[in-house]
């Protein structure tokens, strides 16, 4: 759908669907709650509901970990609105109510929902539904046509349908179908083992489909745009790494480099994409994911756009993210090392740990002999060893100590030592047989033994090839953006958060893609002091949102984190800078920022609620919707306090927000 407001500057809200209740919801939120979330917006002047992604995540409470590119979330199914429910006995529909009642009974009310019971209890539901209407269902026309018109349908459901006989497992882990083709799915979704459970889970799309397409067109009706989310990865554990091979790479995990807050960097797990497979078919599968999600959304975030220019790339056989590389990338050819007076000899020197036998036997004591014959190489007759070549990352020497040869017991001391050691290089070989530096290569042991002169030239074959790289990305990240462009008429907007190379805003400009503005990580890195950018230099063509799903609330980071007194200067506002986030402070600071130069200002509902004490916790920080780097039942969870018919009838706080939004418009 084409974005109704054009360079109109607006403000509007970000929010979890799943954080949404209402009077009717169950659980969590659902897509039938949206329209009188849009009436709200419309009441209080906001113009624009933001989505965090919707795709069925299957046991995975992360939206960002999707079992489907196009599948949607059972979760915010609606029961009550099923046509069905016309049909079925009255005793099933009477059970059913009796079972709607007892679960709003038990998880309204909590502060954060429970993603396992409230999905495993929709679910029985829903099969309820779907046993006592299956004839009916199975004889209706409009769902072959559904089918029919969506191909990712029949996968998608034999998929799921496998994943229930194989007690949830990964694709990899199953006994037999780990590999199919076409044919294969065909056979699957025809055969009695399994007909009946994918026809249900086909019947959930056709109704989610129906149920997000109704409240897209009321959120539109009633004057607000409608934007989502589109997570550039997939779960290795989805029905596109298992079904679509060719779109991935998947000797190849996405994560992040070492940074100040992660030593060893991020490993999401996530298979990387092989764009040269996707070109060739002139990127229909990533063109199909745009079609599907303009069918709901008026304009679309772009999750992690950094990695349609190069992503951070890690062995599969690794498990953190140190070892990665920048691909794709201009790697140094074997033969511009050897120019520059780096020999085989010292090529291996910096790219193969080497480990000497006096360090070996003074970790392994009299396991040495036992250790070396299954995990070292020698180099010739040299007191000196290499990591066998079936040692190929980190995962290898854990299973080491999982499963000891000889007798070999690791303790965590020796593994942990290892793996400091494995990670000890200053080369890397990359897909195409070229090499990198290691993000930490000034700090590899051996590199450290080179001289000042071979450092200096090392240093100034690395800076040349990261200058070519630069334009390497700003083709690719041009190329794949522009497509993205001219496949639907959505606005396109990036994360562009990260380490960021210069192509990356120069090409999100060109080809007229919103980039993303944090005001208090927005900083003139470059600049003595590192002072924040102005609110009126913000690029017109960018979003600007004062806290983010990844980030602590505004509320959270003023009162806890360090920063607030150079931004409230920044706003011109004068000292003292207050030292809690309370309602004064919200509208001080938040009537300045919606005067930035963004096209769009768009706020965490937690933010706007800082406006009226009586709806906040006490605690800031459980207003979270995700802390990185965590795996928990805290993440992603998080609800609003009060059902989205109170929000529309809240006196104070939608007048602070249509004070906001007149500022915003002014």
């Amino acid at each position: 759908m084409k974005y109704p407001h054009g360079n109109e500057r607006v403000a509007g809200v970000l929010i979890p669907l799943a954080a949404l209740r209402s009077d009717h919801s169950v659980g969590c939120g659902e897509f039938a709650d949206l329209p009188g979330l849009a009436e709200w917006c419309k009441a209080a002047g906001l113009k624009l509901i933001q989505l965090l992604p919707v795709n069925d995540t299957g046991n995975e409470s992360s939206p960002y970990s999707a079992l489907s590119a196009y599948a949607l979330h059972p979760l915010y199914l609606r029961i009550d609105d099923l046509p069905e429910l016309e049909s079925i006995s009255a005793e099933t529909r009477h059970s059913l109510e009796v079972s709607l009642k007892k679960m709003r009974s038990d998880f309204e009310d909590a502060a954060r929902f429970d993603y396992t019971g409230v999905l495993l209890g929709k679910i029985n539901l829903l099969r309820v539904v779907y046993e006592e209407s299956r004839e009916t269902i199975l004889k209706d026309r409009r769902l072959s046509s559904f089918i029919g018109k969506n191909p990712w349908v029949r996968p998608y459901s034999v998929f799921r349908a496998l994943k229930d006989r194989n007690k949830q497992r990964a694709w990899s882990q199953w006994d037999e179908h780990r590999d199919v083709d076409a044919e294969t799915v065909e056979r699957l979704w025809k055969s009695s083992a399994l007909k009946e459970n994918a026809r249900f889970y086909a019947w959930l799309q056709m109704r989610l489909a129906e149920q997000f397409l109704a409240a897209s067109e009321a959120v539109a009706a009633a004057g607000v745009a409608l934007k989502g989310d589109i997570p550039i990865l997939m779960n290795e554990d989805s029905v596109d790494a298992w079904y679509n091979r060719g779109v991935f790479r998947p000797e190849l995990r996405a994560g992040a480099p070492p940074d100040m807050f992660s030593e060893l960097g991020q490993n999401w797990g996530f298979p990387i994409y092989a764009w040269e497979n996707l070109e060739q078919d002139d990127y229909e599968w990533w063109r199909e994911r745009l079609r599907q999600a303009a069918q709901y959304y008026h304009a679309y975030r772009i999750d992690h756009v950094l990695g349609f220019f190069r992503i951070w790339a890690i062995p599969a056989q690794n498990f953190s993210g140190i070892v990665g590389y920048f691909w794709p990338q201009v790697g140094i050819p074997r033969e511009e090392l050897r120019r520059e007076g780096f020999d085989e000899g010292r090529i291996r020197w910096l790219m193969e740990p080497h480990l000497t036998g006096d360090d070996l036997r003074t970790r392994f004591g009299d396991s040495f002999d036992a250790f070396v014959r299954k995990a070292m190489a020698q180099i010739g007759h040299e007191d000196l060893y290499l990591f066998a070549p079936d040692i190929r990352g980190e995962q290898d020497l854990t299973r080491l100590e999982a499963a000891p040869p000889d007798g070999l017991n690791l303790t965590e001391e020796q593994r942990d030592w290892l793996l400091e050691q494995y990670r000890d290089r200053a080369l890397l070989e990359l897909p195409d047989g070229t090499y990198a530096p290691s993000w930490t290569f000034r700090t590899c042991s051996r590199y450290q033994t080179l001289s000042r002169e071979e450092q200096d030239r090392f240093e100034q074959i690395v800076s040349n090839y990261a200058a070519r790289s630069n334009e390497l990305w700003a083709d690719h990240g041009r190329r794949l953006l522009r497509f993205m462009r001219e496949t639907t008429d959505m606005l396109t907007c990036a994360e562009d958060l990260g380490v960021i190379p210069e192509a990356v805003p120069r090409v999100l400009a060109e080809t007229e893609v919103l980039s993303l503005r944090i005001p208090r990580w927005s900083h003139y890195w470059d600049r003595p002091g590192e002072p924040l950018i102005p609110l009126d230099e913000y690029p017109e063509a960018s979003v600007c949102a004062p806290s983010v799903h990844d980030t602590s609330t505004m509320r959270g980071w003023w009162q806890n984190e360090s920063g607030r007194e150079q931004l409230w200067k920044l706003l011109g506002h004068k000292p003292p800078c207050p030292a809690t986030f309370d309602p004064a402070t919200a509208r001080a600071v938040f009537r300045s920022l919606v005067q930035c130069a963004s096209r769009i200002v768009v706020f965490q509902l937690q933010d706007l609620l800082a406006f009226t004490p009586e709806l906040i916790h006490a605690d800031p920080d459980q207003e979270r919707v995700n802390v990185p780097g965590t795996t928990n039942t805290f993440n992603w969870t998080w609800r609003i306090p009060v059902t989205v018919e109170t929000l529309r009838t809240h006196p104070v706080l939608n007048g602070e927000i249509r004070a906001l939004a007149e500022t915003r418009r002014q």
